[in-house]
């Protein structure tokens, strides 16, 4: 007699009970939709109704091939009527790829059916099943890329190969399993473990999506360390409609992205410090040692323990001085029921939120050397807001001089075009109110020919200072960039301009007649050969700067303000003197 499961699930394939609902596989860049995973559903009042005991049913029947194939039917008629240019992710057990019945083209057929293409199908292969023989395994998986489908490797991290399945099968898609990313905000080892299957795709191609991403935190977490897709709850729930995201959860995606590559590429030791914080739980004064104790042993990353009262840090205790004064004779007697507030220090070094990475390098630099590795504590309005550490202070501040160093100009040590392309995207995309002042030098190639290359070096390294001087003195926040040549740019976060080019120009005015010989400045022009080969009288190098005033504006793009800049350096060049022409970009 057949059990009840065996019956329901005859029930199920003789009359095609199965419902498809699909999952949106979404952009962690702009919030846009790759694609969606298929996922099958028996019917909701069944004993089989869950996935898992329905397919754990079918294998124990040897009825895998049979459920497997009305999955897919049902899941590419249904799609049909919504996919445009989405992917269709479909799961498919290894084991079903070795029976014959597969091999005949039975999906192909779905599709031609359906006059769909095999390009927006991927096979979806779980990790969780051993795969014994990797050699037909890869075989099988090469036929199938060879008519158009491409693979992803489901549940990675969770199986019983791991890496070598990964390198074997060499997939389009890596999906990283839902362990993985749980609480991955909280926990440094599953972070490392993620950074490094990013890297491994970022080396090979493949690209990577993250699944099971239930909370905002884990999102913000899966940007930042730079994972292209994810799906998960969070994002959209299964439905039998495709989904797309709302706008307001696009915007917010769209707004972490932009924020990580923001940190990614800044070259400003000004970066605040709360970029580098990280969420550590606290405890209060009064939280017995035990308590820190049972802590310690659950929790293995080496922190340090954050004290806080009534949201405002009272101080730290170091994981190795606490786990020290309870290994003494008497420790665990004397601090176990004890509050740990009798082994506190008073006294860590404290931060605002807002401190620049810089100021915060030196200040926990000048620690006693006994409490130089201590944690920094950080607050928001004198409340606990995080902490951070010196292994992250000091990835920073290397990061942020080798990314300036690469990108420099080699003359004046400025940043270069790369650099000033993400500094102008960056205030266009954040809609910053801000001036882009494009700074030429009047006569310069002249006063190169007449005085020489190394002289002519001299005018743009003075020129560098003289605009970093200007702009320290007059601005509490500015970038300046080298473009090349005697060309520089700043950007300023203000649109009240004319006082600081003001500052420059009479600088300059002040400066550059050192660059000249007493005859030169006395008769006010030098002497050389103009472009058809005469004799003429150019006057002496001037300073030009053509001011572009964004407010706002949400239609400007780079293209567009190096347009406009270059019809405002054409007014300003029309008198060779110290001068600026603003305007006002609508």
């Amino acid at each position: 007699m057949p059990s009840n499961y065996l019956k329901e699930l005859n029930n199920i394939i003789a009359n095609q009970l199965i419902t498809s609902v699909y999952q949106p596989i979404v952009s962690l860049r702009d919030g846009s939709v790759l694609g969606y995973e298929a996922l099958s559903r028996g019917p909701t009042n069944s004993i089989l109704a869950s996935p898992d005991k329905l397919f754990d049913i079918a294998a124990k029947h040897n009825k895998s091939w049979k459920l497997d194939y009305l999955c897919r039917k049902t899941a590419i008629t249904t799609a049909k009527k919504m996919l445009t240019n989405q992917l269709l992710f479909l799961n498919v057990e290894p084991n079903i790829l070795y029976d014959k019945r597969f091999h005949q083209g039975t999906t192909k057929k779905l599709l031609d059916k359906h006059q769909l293409d095999s390009d927006n199908i991927i096979f979806e292969i779980t990790e969780k099943t051993a795969i014994d023989d990797y050699t037909n395994f890869r075989a099988i998986l090469d036929n199938y890329r060879n008519q158009g489908y491409r693979i992803a490797l489901d549940d990675v991290g969770s199986g019983y190969s791991g890496l070598t399945l990964l390198a074997k099968t060499a997939p389009q898609f890596i999906k990283i399993d839902i362990e993985l990313i749980k609480n991955i905000h909280t926990d440094t080892t599953k972070q490392a473990i993620v950074k490094a299957l990013v890297d491994v795709s970022n080396a090979t191609h493949m690209t990577i999506i993250a699944e099971g991403i239930e909370i905002k935190e884990e999102l913000l977490t899966l940007i930042t360390l730079g994972v292209q897709y994810g799906q998960g709850f969070y994002l959209s729930r299964p439905a039998v409609k495709f989904h797309k995201l709302d706008g307001e959860l696009i915007q917010f995606i769209k707004n972490a992205y932009l924020k990580k590559e923001d940190f990614t590429r800044n070259t400003r030791l000004s970066t605040p410090i709360s970029e580098i914080t990280t969420k550590q739980i606290f405890f209060s004064s009064n939280t017995l040692g035990k308590e820190i104790l049972e802590y310690l042993h659950t929790n293995h990353d080496h922190m340090d323990i954050i004290i806080v009262d009534d949201n405002k840090p009272v101080g730290l205790i170091s994981r190795e001085f606490f786990l020290s004064n309870l290994a003494t004779n008497y420790g665990m007697s004397i601090y176990s029921n004890r509050p740990v507030k009798l082994l506190i220090d008073t006294n860590p070094l404290i931060l605002e939120y807002t401190t620049p990475v810089e100021q915060a390098t030196k200040a926990a630099m000048a620690r006693a050397s006994d409490h130089i590795y201590d944690s920094i504590i950080i607050t928001k309005n004198d409340e606990y807001f995080g902490i951070t550490t010196i292994k992250a202070l000091l990835e920073i501040t290397t990061k942020i001089e080798l990314n300036r160093a690469k990108n420099a100009n080699p003359l004046t040590g400025l940043p270069g075009n790369q650099i000033i392309d993400w500094e102008s995207n960056r205030y266009i995309n954040h809609l910053i109110p801000f001036s882009a002042i494009y700074i030429d030098l009047d006569n310069f190639k002249v006063y190169n020919d007449v005085y020489g290359y190394d002289a002519g070096d001299t005018v743009l390294t003075t020129t560098a200072n003289i605009l970093s001087a200007c702009l320290k003195r007059t601005c509490s926040e500015y970038f300046l960039g080298h473009i090349g040549g005697d060309d520089f740019i700043t950007f300023i976060p203000t649109v009240e301009i004319e006082a600081i080019c003001k500052n420059i120009i009479d600088q300059f005015a002040k400066e550059s007649k050192t660059f000249y010989s007493l005859e030169h400045q006395k008769q006010g022009y030098v002497t050389a050969k103009n472009r058809s080969d005469k004799i003429e009288q150019f006057p002496l190098m001037t300073i030009s700067l053509a001011v572009v005033v964004v407010n706002k504006n949400e239609k400007i793009t780079s293209k567009k303000l190096a347009a406009k800049a270059a019809e405002v350096k054409k007014i300003c060049k029309e008198t060779w003197e110290n001068n600026f022409v603003v305007n006002y970009y609508n």
